[in-house]
């Protein structure tokens, strides 16, 4: 069986045909916490919505200051790096 692996819910479900035939309940209880908790939620976007005209006010910016990294130019504009490689990149 090393070669066959079992999903969560298939693992679960055995576990409880194995209580049920052998009557050791407590595998009831562990088939129980095969279950995913709730999703607590995703933080809240915290940067700026790369916009066309965004975009070009990073363009600007870089031509101004070629030496800085992206991650700076990053955080003045409040976006993440890989927003300013799209911006540079002319890909919005």
């Amino acid at each position: 069986m090393a070669g066959n692996k079992r999903n969560i819910p298939e693992i679960r479900n055995r576990l409880r045909e194995i209580a049920d035939e052998t009557g050791f309940e407590e595998l009831h209880s562990l088939a129980d916490e095969l279950y995913r908790n709730s999703p607590v939620g995703r933080a809240a976007n915290s940067s700026a919505t790369l916009t066309p005209e965004l975009a070009e006010e990073i363009r600007k910016y870089v031509a101004e200051h070629p030496t800085l990294h992206q991650r700076d130019v990053a955080q003045e504009f409040n976006v993440n790096p890989g927003r300013v490689s799209e911006a540079l990149n002319h890909l919005v």
